[in-house]
């Protein structure tokens, strides 16, 4: 069945929508105000699970809409779209953007010792107030960039290359997140004639003649999220400004991106194109393929596609008292009932157990009862948990990921594929256990036929997972073969076993090296490996 796609429609199973508009403006009036606790998961700290939501699918199957090339104007904080318990779901051939982008630029005209001078750009609307910052737009304001930190980003004007990255704050008091471990700039500002005098220390990286990017908006809204899906398409979807997370998925099976765009051209308001991630999974399962698109301009990460580990806190007969080890809440709800879960001792990848789970009680935030099929073995306090179930396979053709200070985050067990892409930007092959508890390692990844330009883009092998004798490596099979890089350093990194390095060349004809940390067996040619063995007193093993 085909129907004419209108602002305010009801959607049905088993219909494909069609447009007929060239933009559609969509105001608070347009939405449907949803209240449900299942989507703190994409609300982070928000105070209330309330938001508004422009399309809302919930327990629908078989939905086509095609936009037929439209923009989607977003006047005020609006969650474009949220597809809930659904199947088979296709969004094509549209352009999303907010009336205000959810952050603010400004390019430097001057700096000192004690100040930057910045000229507002015309779209980012602000006042000052006190030493205060208040960026507005329709329908809200935000009071709290004295708060916590944000990202302060450096950006060439002429090429949008990322060049620098910081957090920072504005305005007094100065509000500290002491579970935020990492280094924040506290500015105040002042109004001067038509431009605002950022005041404090200045970073070196704040120069003359760059934009600088603040995301002040946080993840609250993103522009696509999907709950518990299956089967999810977004084909010529572009943002041209975007608050939060481009595509947000958790606990999604099967995932394909075709021709997503975030670029840049005479439409965009803004350098930057998205305020947080371009693509974030919580979970996935299934596969995930995204396909002949483009990553610039993002605020953070181009991809992470990740589940989290959990904690033991206690046992008893065939039940694990579990634990969000993640600072993110929205982890605690990650697990399913039917997910194969793996202990491993302590922070390690020493595996002791596996097991189904088959039910599932949330406690509190952090604690879970999980109850699975067997009776549990002698698990210690602080044991990582790990979905095996929440790991998909990833397939990445023919995409260009560049124009921003970030990577992109390779973090699943699954087979992962990459070819025939160029970046700009680095491939972080990472592993956390002491604060995002980010899962899980690379066990079979080929990177093969891409561009690597730039000094910045390699391939590293990262991990905070504590390693043992038993369980040496954090990462495995890793296959590199007939790539182009710029910088002479294309791999480097620890803890990973299985590194094949074929067929690579260097387009500036300069000699190439792998630095490689305690890693396992490494099959190169065309370089140089230097090992190096740095002394593992994890767990008492050297």
């Amino acid at each position: 069945m085909k129907k004419e796609f209108q602002i305010g429609i009801s959607l049905e199973s088993n219909t494909e929508y069609f447009a007929t508009e060239t933009e559609y403006h969509v105001y608070a009036s347009d939405t449907t105000e949803v209240y449900d606790s299942r989507y703190m998961a994409m609300r982070g700290h928000a105070s209330t699970p309330k938001f508004n939501v422009f399309v809302l699918m919930k327990d629908k199957k078989n939905i086509t809409i095609d936009f037929g090339g439209a923009t989607l104007v977003m006047h005020g904080k609006i969650q474009p779209f949220l597809i809930d318990r659904c199947e088979n779901i296709i969004l094509k051939n549209c352009s999303v953007t907010y009336d205000r982008p959810m952050y603010t630029e400004a390019l430097i005209t001057e700096v000192t010792p004690q100040f930057a001078r910045l000229q507002l750009n015309e779209h980012c609307t602000c006042r000052v107030e006190g030493d205060q910052l208040i960026p507005y737009g329709t329908g809200w304001e935000n009071r709290r960039l004295n708060y916590r930190g944000v990202f302060f980003q450096m950006f060439d004007p002429e090429t949008r290359k990322g060049c620098g990255i910081t957090l920072g704050a504005i305005g007094t008091p100065f509000i500290k997140d002491q579970s935020f471990p990492f280094a924040i700039n506290h500015f105040t500002v002042e109004k001067d004639g038509e431009t605002i005098l950022l005041k404090g220390k200045i970073p070196d990286v704040y120069q003359p003649n760059k934009v600088l990017a603040i995301e002040h908006e946080g993840r609250t809204y993103s522009n696509v999220f999907a709950i518990d899906t299956k089967n999810l398409a977004l084909k010529n979807y572009r943002i041209l400004s975007g608050e939060g997370m481009g595509v947000f998925v958790y606990r999604v099976e099967n995932i394909l991106l075709d021709r997503f765009l975030l670029t840049h051209d005479e439409k965009s308001p803004c350098i930057i194109a998205n305020g947080a991630d371009a693509v974030h999974s919580f979970g996935t399962s299934g596969k995930f393929e995204i396909r002949n698109s483009v990553f610039e301009g993002m605020i953070d990460d181009a991809i992470n596609i990740h589940s989290n580990f959990r904690t033991v806190d206690h046992v008893f007969g065939n039940v694990i008292y579990t634990k969000r080890a993640s600072c993110e809440k929205q982890a605690q709800n990650l697990y399913r009932v039917g997910d194969e879960i793996a202990v491993y001792r302590g922070q390690t990848m020493e595996e002791i157990a596996r097991y189904t789970v088959q039910a599932i009680e949330i406690i509190d935030d952090e604690m879970a009862k999980f109850t699975v099929d067997r009776p549990v073995e002698a698990h210690g306090v602080g044991d990582m948990i790990e979905s095996l179930t929440a790991n998909c396979d990833v397939t990445i053709e023919n995409c260009t990921f560049g124009k921003a200070n970030s990577h992109l985050r390779l973090q699943s067990r699954g087979k992962f594929v990459i070819r025939n892409c160029e970046s700009e930007l680095p491939f972080l092959l990472t592993g956390d256990a002491t604060y995002w508890f980010e899962s899980g390692p690379i066990t079979d990844l080929t990177v093969e036929n891409c561009r690597f330009v730039g000094e910045r883009a390699r391939i590293s092998f990262e991990s905070e997972v504590k390693v043992t004798e038993a369980a040496p490596y954090y990462h495995r099979n890793v296959k590199i073969l007939n790539n182009e890089f710029e910088t002479e350093t294309p791999l480097v990194g620890k803890e990973t076993d299985g590194i094949v390095f074929k067929g690579n060349v260097n387009t500036k004809g300069l000699p190439m090296k792998l630095t490689l940390t305690n890693c396992g067996t490494v099959d190169a040619d065309g370089c140089l490996v230097e090992r190096k063995n740095e002394v593992r007193s994890h767990l008492g093993v050297n």
